[in-house]
């Protein structure tokens, strides 16, 4: 009996010592495999964010992103974001590594990875000039008005704290003259509210604004339908109602509206200029109404030739931050 027992009991022996080595060597290899992949991190945005360690975040059914990583130092703070965004450009499948701020707000910067743009057109979307446009830059990014999302999934959820306005006035404008018209928003924050706002457009080699133009009957559209000035007044009313322009309704394809009354204009200079306008008074910028500079809006130029292939980085950025947006309003 005993002679039966001792071989049983030498293959049970040699049964868990292959199995605990099996099981050594699976931990082994899966962290191996994991200082890999977050070496891999590590590269892919060098220079855009730093971090002593990596934590991955769930991205399952969020669109576009394909991984994303919180990133702190070593002494656990948060320095930031990388969200890996795969997005179609012009030429096909394109991904874009996405930097942000431990706040979300505001992109620390963009990498183009694997693309097919077309070369020294859409291609030129990865060179530095670029991609150094985001460096810094408040999010959401508009290109001509153009985000990629939609604006309301990014805003602050209903019972989440929304970054409180500063009291003072706030001025965002477009640079240059669109059909001899400069586009510029106007806010006024009283008690941590917008309480005034005012959209108008500066006419090329004139004194006279499109409002002005409008009210004298001097610019007008159609016969028919509210004329330019009282169009402007309702859209400036429903930011005042809203407080937040990612709340405002409208099309990003065409830049119309169904949602308020009367409204047929092109309302994306609107609410384009009118979310940099309340970036600042986040920020306590341009208290005055002075213009603000370049660096203190959120809005990115087209690489001359692709716009397709800078929407398509432009939507990645945005991607990221929605995602953001998300997980800190859940």
């Amino acid at each position: 009996m005993k002679q039966q027992i001792k071989p049983l009991v030498n293959l049970l022996i040699v049964a868990a010592l292959s199995v605990a080595l099996l099981f050594g060597m699976s931990r082994v290899t899966e962290a191996m495999a994991s200082r890999q992949r977050m070496e891999k991190v590590k590269q892919r945005y060098e220079g855009l964010l730093s971090a002593s360690r990596w934590e991955e975040l769930s991205a399952d059914g969020a669109e576009g992103i394909e991984e994303a990583f919180c990133g702190r130092d070593g002494e656990g703070t948060v320095t930031g974001y990388a969200v890996t965004v795969a997005v179609r450009g012009y030429g096909g499948d394109m991904r874009v590594f996405v930097a942000l701020t431990a706040d979300g707000r505001r992109f620390r910067g963009v990498r183009v990875g694997d693309n097919q743009e077309s070369p020294d057109i859409g291609s030129r979307v990865t060179e530095e000039p670029f991609c150094r446009q985001f460096t810094d830059l408040p999010a959401p990014a508009y290109l001509d008005g153009y985000t990629g999302i939609d604006l309301s999934a990014s805003s602050p959820q209903e019972g989440t704290e929304a970054q409180p306005l500063k009291n003072g006035t706030y001025r965002a404008e477009r640079e240059e003259y669109s059909q001899g018209y400069r586009s510029f928003v106007e806010l006024t924050v009283a008690g941590g509210r917008i309480t005034a706002v005012n959209w108008d457009a500066l006419k090329q080699d004139s004194s006279l604004t499109k409002k002005q133009e409008s009210e004298n009957g001097e610019y007008i559209m159609t016969p028919d339908g509210l004329k330019w000035h009282e169009q402007a007044a309702a859209m400036e009313a429903a930011l005042i109602e809203t407080q937040d322009p990612a709340k405002l309704s409208w099309r990003q394809d065409d830049g119309k509206t169904d949602a308020y009354a009367g409204v047929s204009v092109d309302v994306s200079d609107f609410v384009q200029l009118a979310a940099q306008a309340v970036e600042q008074a986040k920020n306590s910028e341009n208290v005055g109404g002075s213009p603000p500079d370049r660096e203190s809006g959120n809005m990115v130029d087209a690489v001359s030739g692709a716009t397709v292939s800078s929407k398509a980085v432009v939507r990645a950025a945005n991607l990221a931050y929605q995602f953001l947006a998300g997980r800190k309003g859940a």
